[in-house]
């Protein structure tokens, strides 16, 4: 049962790559924002039904968003590409909302409520975690936030495509590993949304490389 939520994610991710486009509109943005000014989490009722791994997971997605975060805000003052500066700004929106989801189901289970900076500085400090999770090293991020124009874009394509599949692979393991219904309905369609925008990501690298 479990294997057939991760098919269905990533047929539905197949789905949105025939009709999606990576356009650089401001209605992209707005349309995330529209989202985010009303968060509406999947489920307003405490799930009973959650195990360790549902815990796990939401304790460390909440910081391997908030990296997407600090590389998605890179963008608007160092690319030239309004196309990815778009990508950028929705991948801020949506992950900011998903932080604001998973630690509402934190608070909803008794759960201590992560927080994303905080948390996010503590994982950097063990290289063998961000290496695993598929994050950008501190070293990285610096060589990041010095580059502008094309150099900028592609460093911020291949981090981002590589911090995508290290979520992918975390939204796998709870798919299989945990029991919760609402994290199950969040971890699915999260799957299809980043799975497609690796798609995007790696078109838009191969034009620029």
């Amino acid at each position: 049962m479990r294997y057939r939520r991760v098919a269905s994610a990533l047929l539905t991710a197949a789905c949105l790559l025939g009709v999606a486009t990576v356009s650089a509109s401001a209605e992209v943005g707005q349309a995330a924002r529209a989202t985010a000014a009303d968060p509406a989490p999947a489920s307003t009722n405490p799930q009973v039904e959650s195990n360790n791994a549902d815990a796990d997971f939401v304790a460390m997605m909440i910081p391997h968003h908030q990296q997407a975060l600090i590389l998605s805000r890179l963008a608007p003052s160092r690319s030239s590409d309004s196309d990815l500066r778009a990508l950028a700004d929705r991948i801020d929106v949506e992950q900011g909302l998903e932080i604001y989801m998973m630690q509402s189901w934190q608070e909803w289970n008794g759960l201590e409520k992560t927080d994303p900076q905080q948390a996010y500085e503590e994982m950097l400090q063990d290289p063998m975690m961000v290496e695993k999770m598929g994050m950008a090293t501190p070293e990285e991020l610096d060589q990041l936030s010095a580059a502008t124009g094309n150099a900028f874009d592609v460093q911020f394509l291949r981090l981002m495509i590589k911090h995508h599949n290290g979520a992918i692979d975390m939204l796998t393991e709870v798919l299989t590993n945990g029991t919760d219904e609402t994290i199950q309905t969040w971890a699915t369609d999260m799957l299809a949304t980043q799975y497609a925008q690796v798609q995007m990501m790696q078109r838009m690298l191969d034009d620029k490389t």
